[in-house]
């Protein structure tokens, strides 16, 4: 018999040249997204090697198999599909040229257009930071940060996300790393001051308010619409919250009791004296939230005029929003204040889930890499969600796809021991069998794990 698909260009050819024929829901939203047309557009390609498509996609699937980044290398059912060593990763993740800002804003817009088109009132951006601790001294940029969650400073990398939300799903934008004056070494690696990760690492040394205000006019420079911005009380400066209705989005935020001037009916009060002098007598109940509160319109010396709205339990608790729109009552600006909360659980689903943190060398370069790589992954099962008018979060569809890849994980390597077996023992107990037509019974064989997974995932 004539098989004209021989063995060794089976389950062990290079993913490339099948076509990323694992055909997975990642996989679908990879071509359905045109992927490869984006990073061509951020720079992300190489004249020789292995196509960078390739590279990013088994990366993207890591989290998904419960592996990290040395199983592309030393498992062996990975090795199989891709023959690609250590080097090679490493190269592509610590590749200052290539540009994952523009990548990640490009699929954003791809992930947002395939979604329903919601009014401008309901859209808004979300600013908040956090760390990734880290262990190692030696890790380029890594610095000293105040945790208030362990009330402690910790060594790790500290970054101020982007975030869209559009009244359903949140869809991480940018990202902006900072380090603090408190670093274990001082190496900065030395590369050509016209690329990528040369303008990345000079954010870094900047103050995170002034970050804030440059991924702002980013995003509107990118044409993202938002009525408001949401930020906590950290980033709530007069100066600030000044600049941004310049920018074209109105600002609704928490306020820090500090010594800022709040000018009401001509006097000058402090956060704590307007709510003690003027807001306290003031309150009424908000049925809907369970708190009383009171909307009072002040000038701050650079914003101008803001309304500041105070709530309490009744008690001894109280706390200040703001919002540059005049005309937001008090259940709108908590409404929308308290959508603030989705960026948290992006955090929270990215370290716990998505390998936020744990990449594995000491550049910088390959933590911005890394942590585009996470914001991919989420905008991916975002797309996913909405592809399929799928409702919740997205920890739910991600258990569901890492079975899926699991379930087919261990069919193949179960069936590369087999396989091993059957090749080593063939002479010994098929001596009369042609070559031919063994290699194509493990070809029959190989080619119904692969299909397995379209099984395993039309649930979805």
């Amino acid at each position: 018999m004539t098989h004209h698909k021989s063995f060794s260009l089976s389950m062990q050819k290079e993913m490339e040249k099948r076509d990323l024929s694992m055909d997975s829901e990642i996989n679908k939203a990879f071509k359905e997204l045109k992927i490869k047309s984006m990073l061509r557009r951020s720079g992300i390609s190489k004249n020789k090697g292995y196509q960078t498509l390739t590279l990013l996609y088994l990366i993207v699937l890591l989290p998904f198999f419960k592996k990290y980044l040395r199983s592309l290398w030393l498992d062996t059912c990975f090795h199989n599909h891709f023959e690609a060593k250590k080097d090679t990763y490493y190269r592509f993740l610590n590749h200052e040229r290539f540009n994952w800002r523009t990548f990640i804003y490009c699929l954003a817009f791809r992930v947002l257009s395939r979604s329903d088109e919601v009014p401008l009132k309901q859209k808004v951006l979300i600013a908040d930071d956090s760390i990734a601790p880290k262990t190692g001294q030696n890790m380029e940029l890594v610095s000293y940060h105040f945790d208030h969650k362990v009330r402690r400073s910790i060594l790790g990398n500290q970054f101020l996300q982007l975030a869209y939300h559009n009244g359903i799903n949140l869809f991480p934008i940018d990202v902006a790393f900072h380090t603090s004056k408190k670093r274990p070494n001082s190496r900065v690696r030395k590369m050509d001051k016209r690329t990528n990760g040369w303008r990345r690492r000079k954010e870094v040394f900047k103050k995170k308010t002034d970050l804030l205000v440059e991924m702002l006019d980013r995003a509107w420079n990118n044409g993202i619409d938002a009525s408001f911005v949401l930020f906590d009380s950290w980033f709530a400066h007069d100066i600030v919250i000044s600049k941004i209705p310049h920018i074209g989005y109105g600002v609704i935020c928490r306020l820090k009791r500090g010594r800022t001037k709040y000018t009401y009916q001509g006097q000058q009060y402090s956060l704590k004296q307007l709510w003690h002098q003027v807001a306290k007598k003031r309150t009424n109940w908000l049925d809907r939230f369970k708190v009383k509160a009171v909307c009072l319109d002040v000038t701050l010396p650079h914003s101008g005029d803001v309304r500041v709205l105070f709530v309490s339990d009744g008690k001894k608790q109280w706390h200040a929003f703001l919002s540059t729109d005049l005309d937001v009552d008090a259940s709108e600006i908590l409404t929308y204040y308290a959508r603030r909360w989705a960026i948290e659980v992006f955090f929270k689903d990215a370290k716990q889930m998505l390998y936020l943190g744990k990449e594995q060398s000491e550049t910088f370069d390959a933590v911005v890499a890394c942590y585009s790589i996470v914001m991919m992954r989420y905008l991916l099962l975002v797309y996913i969600l909405n592809k399929y008018a799928m409702t919740g979060p997205i920890g739910p569809l991600f258990r569901d796809l890492a079975e899926s890849h699991l379930q087919l994980y261990i069919a193949e390597k179960m069936w590369a021991y087999i396989k091993e077996l059957m090749i080593t023992s063939s002479q010994l107990f098929w001596p009369e069998m042609e070559p031919d037509r063994f290699l194509h019974l493990l070809d029959i064989v190989e080619d119904a794990i692969s299909n397995q997974v379209k099984i395993l995932t039309a649930k979805l």
